[in-house]
């Protein structure tokens, strides 16, 4: 027969697997105002290739350096050409967008989207770990809390066990890992726990389960600290599974004729959308944008596929295609919101600006990252000059113009309102430099 230490313990476990076994937090309230600040970070892991989604098509060099992959200047006759975008920063029309990503232009068209085609974090390698590693900590220590963990830890004015959420997958992003323990959500329709013995009412409306797991998890006894810190991980569990099914399962968002695909992106973005109008006080949530990044070769099918930079049975194309029409859902769905949310896409490092001989890209050094929404600045942020193998980092790699730090920063002081003298315990000893990239007034 098993003693209620070992129904805890059990209980306990599930909750540390479900929740990624972070350390507890050690208040919980409810019923906080909505309306409060809100940032996504959206992470494109695997090295996404900065130059593909934006591709320079105002600049020579960069078909020289890509004869197979370079995306041809702006067409009406031809689909498989890059975008035109207007450029607010320069007029010289250097960069475009790439045609997979159409569906990003109404947010453009809106002047409510900023690209920051050079950025990356100044300590990389060309490591896929260490560099998301670091992205997440904030610095090159791979034993810190994860950067939007420390920023709720010292300037979050709410203790709600869901200020915080790793949305579109059950592992927490290194970004949200800490001593503040936060839940990991797939999707609204896989987050909750039934058992038909425990239930009451018509349908179970009365999930006992769920009270029956709370109470233990209250039930005030004296515990060994980490006993104490997975109960209260266990409570976290508890309670935002219950915010989750009070915000529903059955779910359409308010996009015309737009609907979120059934990717992790495209769950992540859903729950967001729903939790927040639910008024839950979510301020910073962590996403996956993954479709294969990581293109060291076969970056666009093969040469008899006369639409290969638009193919959507190649998995590549499909994938920008299907992420674009998310981030369009998304901005649709809360447009009465997005002024007071921002959604940040970046990876942990660009790809070489040369193409290799087997029509991919390796490892390189800046890449892009973009925002929306929020006080995101309309247009292109600082960019290299020229592609030409002499203004480049070895006649190869795009060198880093912006820190992300500093976009994450900036982010932080103007939009979640972190006052700049706590910029350096988010981000350990970063000197912040403010590169005006949301400088929007809603």
């Amino acid at each position: 027969m098993k003693t209620r230490r070992d129904f805890l313990k059990s209980a306990s476990l599930a909750a540390s697997a479900a929740f990624a076994g972070t350390a507890g937090a050690s208040r919980f309230a409810f019923g906080q105002e909505a309306g409060g600040k809100t940032l996504i970070k959206v992470f494109m892991r695997g090295g996404a290739d900065g130059l593909h989604l934006f591709p320079a098509y105002g600049d020579l060099a960069y078909y020289d350096h890509r004869p197979s992959l370079g995306i041809e200047p702006p067409s009406d006759s031809d689909a498989n050409t890059a975008i035109n975008m207007t450029d607010t920063f320069y007029t010289r029309g250097y960069r475009g967008l790439n045609p997979n990503l159409e569906l990003l232009m109404d947010i453009w068209a809106d002047g409510r989207m900023m690209v920051a085609p050079a950025t990356q974090i100044e300590e990389a390698n060309r490591s896929h770990f260490d560099c998301q590693r670091w992205i997440g900590n904030g610095a090159a220590n791979n034993l810190i809390d994860g950067y939007l963990n420390r920023y709720l830890q010292v300037n979050s004015t709410s203790d709600h066990p869901m200020r915080g959420i790793t949305a579109g997958k059950t592992s927490l992003s290194g970004e949200l890992a800490g001593e503040i323990a936060i839940p990991a959500i797939y999707s609204a329709d896989r987050f909750n726990i039934t058992n038909n013995a425990l239930c009451s009412g018509q349908g179970c409306s009365e999930n006992q389960l769920l009270q029956v797991l709370a109470d233990i998890a209250s039930h005030d006894v004296e515990l060994p600290p980490l006993e104490t810190k997975i109960r209260e991980t266990q409570m976290v569990m508890v309670e935002s599974i219950a915010e989750v099914q009070a915000a529903g399962t059955d779910y359409t968002p308010s996009a015309g004729d737009l609907n979120y695909t059934n990717s992790s992106l495209g769950q992540g973005l859903k729950l967001v959308a729903q939790l927040l109008k639910a008024g839950i006080p979510l301020e910073v949530a962590a996403l996956d944008w993954n479709i294969g990044w990581d293109t060291h070769s076969n970056q666009i099918p093969g040469a008899n596929v006369a639409d290969k930079f638009i193919d959507q049975n190649f998995r590549y194309n499909r994938g920008m295609t299907e992420g674009a029409n998310d981030f369009l859902t998304f901005y649709r769905d809360m447009s009465d919101y997005m002024d007071d949310v921002v959604v940040l896409v970046g990876s942990e490092f660009g790809r070489e600006v040369v193409e290799n001989g087997t029509i991919g890209t390796d490892h390189g050094h800046g890449g892009a990252w973009f925002a929306f929404g929020g006080p995101s600045s309309p247009g292109f942020g600082p960019d290299v000059a020229s592609l030409a193998a002499d203004q480049i980092d070895y006649g190869r790699f795009l060198p880093i113009v912006v820190n992300y730090k500093d976009m994450v920063a900036e982010l932080m002081v103007r939009h979640l309102g972190l006052p700049e003298s706590l910029v350096s315990t988010v981000l350990p000893n970063h000197n912040f430099v403010n590169n005006n990239l949301f400088t929007r007034v809603a």
